[in-house]
């Protein structure tokens, strides 16, 4: 998961030009490994094709699996953010029909929304649980308490001031349970796997005389398997991430102070 992390800091056309790079690796290999074949000899010609259009199936199959899974796990992420800032605009609503002139719990849901900005949207290039918020909800969580056990608090408002501030934790829980779910690393790895049967494969078959079409062929596929290969860091990056978690979360600080 280490080399997945460093993959997505890279810049991504410099990427793709390493990953088209590393599948000319096993064509050339086994390219030069082809060139031993007697070029009159087609007797593996039925058994190249059929091996090259299983692996070319299982290969497209895989990193389509790898692309789809991917793509989901950031729409929950985003969906999960976008719910968080929901229900803290909830609270807030609820808190200034039980306390119209308070300010405390503003205060609070602002010093959190802010460290959940700077901490857990990927602002800092990771994309994990921040101690800085998870304190300034633990504050969050005790002023509001404190505002609906006021003398003369109105005990229906309370009871919904309470609600909001328990869905907040739950929505808070869930966003960060989200932050977890990268793509599983062995999914990764079967799918490099198969990238590298497959580029193998072709630098095999055909083992045919027109050596120009071969190469041609294998560039083709070299560029297909690298833009699939990106297409799955770019997923996984912080940086295609973040401004979709960070976007909400930005225009709820913003209303919230009124700038």
């Amino acid at each position: 998961m280490e080399i997945l992390t460093w993959a997505t800091g890279l810049p991504l056309p410099l990427l793709f030009l390493m990953f088209v790079v590393l599948c000319f690796i096993p064509l050339e290999a086994f390219s030069v490994v082809s060139r031993r074949f007697d070029p009159k000899d087609r007797t593996n010609d039925n058994i190249g094709r059929a091996s090259l259009a299983f692996l070319s199936s299982a290969f497209i199959f895989v990193g389509a699996f790898t692309i789809i899974t991917s793509y989901n796990e950031d729409a929950r992420l985003h969906a999960a953010g976008e719910h968080e800032v929901v229900a803290a605009q909830t609270l807030m609503r609820e808190v200034r029909q039980l306390a119209p002139t308070d300010s405390t719990v503003r205060l609070a849901v602002s010093d959190y929304a802010e460290a959940v900005l700077r901490g857990e949207t990927g602002n800092g290039g990771v994309l994990a649980p921040s101690n800085e918020a998870e304190d300034a909800f633990g504050v969050l969580e005790t002023v509001a308490v404190d505002l609906t056990e006021r003398p003369g608090t109105d005990t229906y408002r309370a009871g919904e001031v309470l609600d909001s501030i328990n869905d907040l934790k739950l929505a808070r829980q869930e966003r960060l349970g989200e932050l977890g779910n990268t793509i599983a690393l062995p999914l990764v790895a079967l799918l490099l796997v198969m990238a590298a049967l497959n580029l193998s494969g072709i630098g095999l078959f055909p083992s045919g005389t027109s050596r120009g079409l071969k190469r041609t062929y294998t560039f083709v596929v070299a560029v297909a398997v690298a833009s699939m290969l990106t297409s799955v860091v770019l997923l996984e990056s912080v940086q295609f991430i973040q401004s979709g978690l960070a976007l909400p979360l930005e225009s709820f600080i913003s209303d919230l102070n009124g700038r």
